[in-house]
């Protein structure tokens, strides 16, 4: 199974089906594979001597329409492997997990197997969208998708584990995404509708 995760390059749709066609291309407009961010806001660590210049100078930048970026160097193989945090897109577990994701929607859905679907720990929702998108590519009206997540980042990690790696990302805010940016994510797409609960 892991070997369907680790790829080398982007997935190749079946040009005879338009619903695989869409699959590819949302599953690339997620990612922004297909746009290739550049550019990534400028967000400095708070406290620190640049985050307190940059306080004061916000402000300012915003009133003339400047905002203060970094460059970001796309990476298309790590954007594939999801091996990035995309300063843009609405997810960041990468085109091959989206790949693997397809082909069990899509068994599900062809064996008719009962059921909605679900995402526990969203981000911006990604996945999800990809899901409630394949759903409405393959004529499927009467499943939910359930977005799961607290829509404030990660929880602080208990104090008595052991520590680990992770256990600082509840600390980063670019992790924190809030239900009302999640909704507006769907609405990108056009697929906030019924079939999709929070």
């Amino acid at each position: 199974m892991s070997e369907m995760l680790i790829p080398t390059q982007a997935s190749e749709p079946s040009l005879d089906d338009p619903r695989a066609l869409y699959c590819d291309l949302l599953k690339k407009a997620l990612t922004r594979y297909v746009f290739r961010e550049t550019w990534m806001p400028y967000h400095p660590r708070q406290g620190s001597l640049h985050g307190r210049i940059l306080q004061h100078g916000r402000h300012l930048l915003r009133r003339k329409g400047l905002e203060l970026v970094l460059q970001f160097p796309f990476d298309a193989e790590a954007r594939a492997t999801g091996r990035d945090w995309p300063p843009e897109a609405e997810t960041m577990i990468g085109l091959r997990r989206l790949d693997n994701l397809e082909r069990c929607v899509k068994d599900v859905l062809e064996r008719g197997v009962p059921g909605d679907l679900i995402e526990t720990g969203v981000w911006r929702g990604g996945a999800v969208i990809f899901m409630r998108g394949m759903l409405r590519a393959y004529g499927d009206r009467d499943r939910t998708v359930w977005v799961a997540d607290s829509f404030r980042g990660l929880p602080k990690p208990a104090p008595h584990r052991v520590e680990d790696v992770e256990d600082a990302l509840w600390q980063v805010p670019f992790l924190a995404v809030s239900l009302e940016q999640v909704k507006a994510n769907f609405e990108r797409y056009g697929l906030l509708d019924g079939q999709v609960r929070f």
